[in-house]
This record gives C-alpha cells, sequence and structure tokens, in this order.
C-alpha cells in the first residue's frame, strides 16, 4: 500500500532528518472473506435455494427430484448441521441412483446439491476433505450451467459457483460468474460487493469503487463492504471521504481496531496529527495495540517532537513482540531517534534490541546496528571508541556506506589536542580533514545513489571550512547532477555568490 509521508527527509544538509510514517491498515479482500461468516451471508444463502422462473429452471418435472426436494425443504428449516448433512445425503443418494440408470440430473437439482455440498464443507474441520467436498460443489455447479447439457443463464448456479471460486482464491474465475450473473439481471448487495473486492485486488480501484457504492445503495448494513469501500478511498488518496466511512464504521463497532488505524491513516495523511494521536492512543488504551499500531504512534510522537513519549512506545513495541519479523523496524526506530538527535534515547533502543536479538542478528543487521552506535558515539563525544569500531566494521564491509560516512563525519570535525603548539594543532587538523576527504571520496564511488549524494555534500561542507570554494560548487553540482535538491541547490547558490563577490573584489 502507498506510504504516507508526513514530513520529508532531507539528507546532506545538517538538518534533521524527520520520521517516516506509513499505513499499517491492511488494504486487502479480507473484509470480503470475513462476510461469508456473518448473517447476512447466512441469509443470502438460504434465498440460493429458491426458484426464479425466467432466468432459472423451474421445479423439475421428475417425481423422485421433486420428492428429495421437499425432504431438503423440510431438513433445512431447522438449519443443523446434521439436517444439513441429511440433506447433503438425500440428494447425493438421488444423483447417483439417477447416474447409475442412465438419467439425467436437472439443473436445478445440481445447483442445490452444489449450494448443499458448500454449505457441508463448512461443517467439517479436515481440510484435506473440505477440499474434496469443495471440488464436488464445484462440479455440480459447473454441470447446472453447462451450456450442452444445463441451463447456461442459471443465475442462482452462476452466483454459487462465483462465490465457490472467490472463496477458494480464484478471483479471476470467480469474476467473470460474477459479471454473468450481473448481466442476467442479479442485484444483490452480495454480488456487487464481492465483484467491488475482486476490482480492488486488481487494481481497478474506480471500477471497486462503483460495485461496492452500489452493493450499499442496495444493502446499507454490510459493514465489510463499507470498510472495502473506506480502502478503495484510501487507495485513491481520498482521505477526507476514507476518514467518513471509518466514522460511520465506528459508531457501529466502536471495538474495531482496524477502524481506528484507517482512521488514524486518514488523519495523518490530513495532517491532522493530534487527531491521529487520539485514535492510537485509543487503541492503546483499549489494549488492542499491535507493533505495528505501536510504531506509528512512536513516528507520530516524533514528528510533534516528543522524543520521550516516542521512545516509550517504540519500547513497548519491543517487549510487546520481539519477533525477527519486526526487528528491521526496531533498528529504523532507533535510526529515527538519530536522525532527531534523540542520542541517548537512540542508545536505550539499541540496548534493548540487542538485549532481546543477541544471537540473532544477520550479519547486515549487526553492521546497521554497530553503524548507528558509532555515529550516536561520535554525537556524543565517544568518537575515538566509534572510529575503531567503524574502521574494524570496514575491515569486514570495506564497501559500507554508513561506516564510510560516519569515518568522513568523525574525522571532519576532530579538534586537534589544544595542548599542542598552534603549529601542529594546525598540522593535526589538515591530517584529519584530508583523512575525512578520502573516506568521502570512497563513498562517492559506491554504486549507491544515496551515499554518492551525502558523500558529496559532506565533502563540499568541509571544502567550505577550508575555504575551497570553487572545489565545493564542483562538488554540490556532481550531487544535483545524481538527485536535485532544493536544500542543495540553495546551498550551491549561496556559495556560487560568495565565488562572485570574491573576484570582484
Amino acid at each position: 500500500m502507498k506510504r504516507i509521508i508526513t514530513l520529508i527527509t532531507l539528507a546532506g544538509i545538517t538538518l534533521p532528518a524527520f520520521a517516516q510514517t506509513e499505513q499499517v491498515s491492511t488494504v486487502d479482500s479480507s473484509p470480503a472473506k470475513a462476510f461469508y461468516a456473518t448473517e447476512a451471508w447466512d441469509k443470502a444463502f438460504m434465498g440460493y435455494f429458491g426458484v426464479n422462473p425466467g432466468i432459472e429452471p423451474g421445479v423439475p418435472d421428475d417425481t423422485a427430484e421433486r420428492e428429495v426436494l421437499g425432504q431438503i425443504r423440510t431438513f433445512l428449516q431447522s438449519g443443523t448441521d446434521a439436517d444439513i448433512r441429511a440433506a447433503v445425503q438425500a440428494i447425493e443418494t438421488l444423483i447417483q441412483t439417477k447416474r447409475a440408470e442412465g438419467m439425467t440430473v436437472s439443473p436445478m437439482m445440481l445447483q442445490i446439491a452444489g449450494t448443499l455440498e458448500m454449505r457441508n464443507a463448512e461443517l467439517t474441520s479436515d481440510e484435506a476433505e473440505r477440499k474434496r467436498i469443495m471440488r464436488r460443489a464445484e462440479s455440480y455447479l459447473e454441470q447446472a450451467i453447462d451450456p450442452n447439457t444445463g441451463f447456461p443463464n442459471f443465475l442462482r448456479a452462476q452466483k454459487n459457483l462465483a462465490n465457490l471460486l472467490f472463496r477458494t482464491d480464484r478471483s479471476e474465475e470467480a469474476k467473470e460468474h460474477f459479471i454473468k450473473a450481473i448481466e442476467l439481471g442479479d442485484r444483490d448487495a452480495v454480488t456487487f460487493g464481492l465483484l467491488g473486492a475482486i476490482f480492488m485486488e486488481e487494481g481497478k480501484l474506480i471500477s471497486s469503487e462503483s460495485a461496492l457504492r452500489n452493493s450499499l445503495m442496495i444493502n446499507p448494513g454490510i459493514l465489510e463492504f463499507k470498510q472495502l469501500l473506506g480502502n478503495v478511498l484510501l487507495q485513491q488518496e481520498r482521505y477526507a471521504e476514507a476518514k467518513e466511512i471509518f466514522s460511520e464504521l465506528l459508531l457501529r463497532r466502536p471495538n474495531d481496531v482496524n477502524f481506528w488505524m484507517a482512521q488514524s491513516n486518514c488523519f495523518i495523511a490530513m495532517d491532522q496529527i493530534d487527531e491521529a494521536t487520539r485514535n492510537l492512543e485509543i487503541v492503546r488504551f483499549m489494549g488492542s495495540a499491535n507493533v505495528p499500531s505501536l510504531m506509528l504512534l512512536g513516528d507520530v510522537y516524533i514528528n510533534k517532537e516528543m522524543i520521550e513519549e516516542a521512545t516509550e512506545v517504540y519500547l513497548e513495541a519491543i517487549e510487546m513482540d520481539p519477533s525477527d519479523s519486526n526487528l528491521n523496524n526496531f533498528i529504523r526506530a532507533a535510526e529515527t531517534l538519530n536522525n532527531f538527535a534523540a542520542y541517548e534515547q537512540g542508545m536505550q533502543l539499541i540496548a534493548r534490541i540487542e538485549n532481546f536479538y543477541e544471537g540473532d542478528l544477520s550479519d547486515e543487521q549487526e553492521i546497521d546496528l554497530l553503524s548507528l552506535k558509532s555515529e550516536i558515539n561520535i554525537s556524543l563525544g565517544k568518537g575515538a571508541e566509534a572510529a575503531e569500531n567503524l574502521e574494524a566494521l570496514l575491515g569486514k564491509d570495506p564497501f559500507n556506506a554508513r561506516a564510510l560516512l560516519s569515518l568522513a563525519r568523525y574525522y571532519s570535525t576532530l579538534d586537534a589536542d589544544e595542548d599542542l603548539p598552534i603549529e601542529q594543532q594546525d598540522l593535526m587538523e589538515s591530517r584529519n580533514q584530508q583523512q575525512a576527504i578520502i573516506y568521502y571520496e570512497r563513498a562517492q564511488n559506491l554504486d549507491d545513489m544515496q551515499a554518492q549524494v551525502r558523500a558529496y555534500v559532506g565533502e563540499a561542507q568541509l571544502r567550505v571550512q577550508r575555504d575551497e570554494l570553487d572545489v565545493a560548487a564542483d562538488l554540490l553540482e556532481d550531487a544535483q547532477s545524481i538527485e536535485y535538491q532544493d536544500s542543495v541547490q540553495s546551498y550551491l547558490d549561496q556559495i556560487r555568490a560568495a565565488l562572485r563577490n570574491r573576484r570582484r573584489s
């Protein structure tokens, strides 16, 4: 799903990099699948046993079929599991008997058989058995609409086959049958709603919205389809409309965490940060927070410059679920704190990560954490130890961009010992700067474009300190040729203006 960036990250200049906040509400068809467990589906399902003359075959003339149809209606009046199974057994026996005698089975009975088998599949906990039953149901429904032996315009069979295919994750096939049902005149909210879910899966958002609005116009009470409409509006970045949809849903289901989360994302996109914070804290107060919601809340606090609150939430997230799938997000949170100059808090997170993930870090993650710790230590004035760690890291990974850039920054700001004579201090400072330039140049030759830009800008800043404005201007032009940034251009313009003034004087 599209990421929502609440503030813009600026690389290179000495401004902090702002936190990035992600959509965490999953936009998919899960509400549509959940619909099959609702009372609305049960009511729609029971309607599939009726007869609609004109677009469906009538009640069969065969006496045996009529007799079994009467038995099935009796069984279905109770709706118990035992009676569902009895109804299945009755129609299965009829079909086997007629075929054994070389007789055809009417499309109506095949449709009912397929529908009953769909319900029968829900009664078994054995996955292999459930799949066998669903294949049998599919076969009956396909026979019911077979153009040669069945009734192709059998609306209910088309709808049931579409439902079966959708529930077994064959949306493309299901779509054809839902559309066929609509062509036959179906105006059922279920058909439009599930078709809308399929269009959303395909990324056809306008078609999805149209189908879902048709569904809700027919039956506005199906909340799963209203949730899908909210998700579609989110994908279209129509946040104000999506927010209202989730407001309506919250009135009906105030304890649904997904609705609170989705609405908070709308608030973030609309720059209504206080409202987003309120929603996320409600989820937290309800005891329903998960790692994604806590990470999002932490990012919101960061963007409000509430560093302590953000740190508390990030730490809570680590405690909640220190699984491998969340580790990179936790490292990213520590990096965010570092970007906001919250160095002590960043080290808190790193210590907690190392405590929970000791021995489980990949080589790349260990390098990331070591680089981050070294960057923070440099910022905290513990540069010598950090530089030693970074140089050891480069021994293992000589192309590590973060280590190269951190060392370059360290040496570019390293002060000489004040106890030395002035001449030796100047010599030491010059050596440190030359060492920084070497690291910047190594980073400029990496394949990482972002690292190249940061290295060009970093060296340019150092060249300005050395009063080498011509070289600084060339370096910034190189940076701009890779990735244009307004802030870098402004810096470059200032240097060019200084050069012009110098030449005139």
